[in-house]
């Protein structure tokens, strides 16, 4: 197919903000999702409970109905990322009037972005898919322990550079629905019941037609660990093999569709990378530097609001461990680490795990404003020293007294983050 066929355009958060969403027709044609989907009583309702704390109730599919309607990216309802702005309280912005000289008009900014972080991150991410694929084939093979255990470190494993990659949950991630691909949360594990009580032959061409929380991370995770990571071997089903054997090649493909959506570009679309580093010189979508450079610190924010306002503030809140995103494998405590270190590789502009060295946003705060770029970085080592003061697993402490003062400091560190790319980094990058 012609990859000039179509344009990116409306996609991100400044397309979004100023441009406006297209979004690509759906097939109105039935589904393996749609045979699935259970009435909207029951889909509300979680079929178990857990014992760390009382339980509230909550829907599945947080994150894959916004994306499939068009409405995902940051400020939408669909995707990581995409509950950007979501804080209730006045913001008061602190601005700094810059000379012609000063605005954002770095395109290293803009090449190193993709060139030394979202690529090696996300071709970090595929080895990982790719390594889950072969343990979870191996294991549904031959189903032993130590196989389980291999598929279960594969899993854990893969999370972090996924974790570490939503930053930059814009573009294709966002528009082809491809973090909802892999990420739907929260999960309501009935969803994934009604596929192992169908009956229908499960294979790699039947999950990719189910609905996006049956298929991604969050499916593979109860499949692996149940309900509190205490599945043994022995209450493995033949449809729990099946369903995984079926699921992983579709999950991994997934993720190399994303890498390839920036490096070479699918269904259609050009490489997404030749529309971010050309912004101002012909890219369909941003129309100056200063646009991309927006994009990015978008992106910054939307993932410290994610994590301090949703991930961490709402479960806190609601003293619900069903609303903790890894809460089958008890490792959310893990997503918050790397959901920061994904703001400051975003911020310093390379991948910390691949020893990339790349020019960032960092750099140009740094110019303006010195202490400011200081004061940031302090407030992201403080931040992770929180995270990685409350005691966990969190799944297991999130409703302990005790633990309350640990949580509730890491949640404001992060708030106080997403309040300072607010109101100082934000509009430097705007002007």
């Amino acid at each position: 197919m012609n990859k000039k066929l179509k344009l990116w355009t409306g996609i991100g958060t400044y397309a979004l903000m100023n441009m406006g969403a297209i979004a690509p027709a759906l097939s109105e044609s039935a589904t393996a999702a749609e045979r699935l989907a259970l009435p909207s009583a029951e889909v509300s309702t979680l079929l178990s409970q857990n014992e760390a704390c009382v339980a509230v109730p909550v829907e599945g599919g947080g994150e894959g109905d916004g994306e499939e309607s068009g409405e995902g990216g940051e400020g939408g309802e669909g995707g990581e990322g995409g509950e950007g702005g979501t804080s209730s309280e006045a913001v008061f912005t602190i601005r700094t009037f810059l000379p012609p000289s000063q605005h954002f008009q770095d395109r290293q900014i803009l090449t190193d972005f993709v060139d030394e972080l979202i690529i090696p991150n996300y071709e970090a991410l595929t080895d990982h898919t790719g390594e889950l694929a072969t343990a979870i084939a191996t294991f549904t093979d031959n189903p032993t322990e130590a196989n389980l255990e291999v598929a279960q470190a594969a899993w854990l494993a893969t999370r972090t550079p996924w974790e570490q990659s939503e930053a930059f949950a814009f573009g294709p991630a966002a528009f082809l629905g491809l973090d909802a691909e892999l990420d739907d949360w929260p999960l309501n594990e009935a969803d994934v019941i009604a596929v192992l009580e169908s009956g229908d032959t499960l294979t790699p061409t039947y999950v990719e037609g189910l609905q996006t929380s049956q298929k991604g991370f969050h499916a593979i995770g109860y499949l692996l660990f149940g309900m509190d990571s205490e599945k043994s071997l022995t209450t493995f089903t033949d449809r729990d093999l099946a369903y995984l054997a079926a699921i992983a090649p579709v999950f991994d493909q997934t993720a190399n569709d994303l890498l390839l959506s920036w490096t070479e570009g699918i269904q259609g679309y050009p490489a997404f990378r030749s529309e971010f580093v050309t912004a101002g010189e012909g890219s369909e979508i941003y129309p100056t530097r200063q646009a991309a450079g927006e994009e990015i610190a978008q992106g910054i924010i939307g993932i410290l609001d994610e994590l301090g306002n949703v991930k961490i503030g709402e479960a806190m809140a609601a003293q619900n461990p069903f609303l903790l995103e890894s809460r089958f494998s008890q490792s959310s405590l893990a997503d918050f680490e790397a959901n920061l270190i994904s703001a400051r590789n975003a911020y310093l502009g390379d991948y910390a795990a691949a020893g990339t060295d790349g020019r960032g946003l960092s750099d140009f705060v740094a110019a303006i404003n010195p202490a400011l770029d200081a004061q940031i970085r302090t407030q992201l080592d403080g931040a992770m020293a929180d995270i990685e003061a409350i005691p966990g697993p969190l799944e297991k402490t999130l409703c302990d007294r005790s633990a309350q003062p640990a949580i509730a400091a890491a949640q404001e560190s992060v708030v106080a983050l997403f309040d300072l790319f607010s109101q100082r980094v934000l509009p430097l990058v705007q002007q």
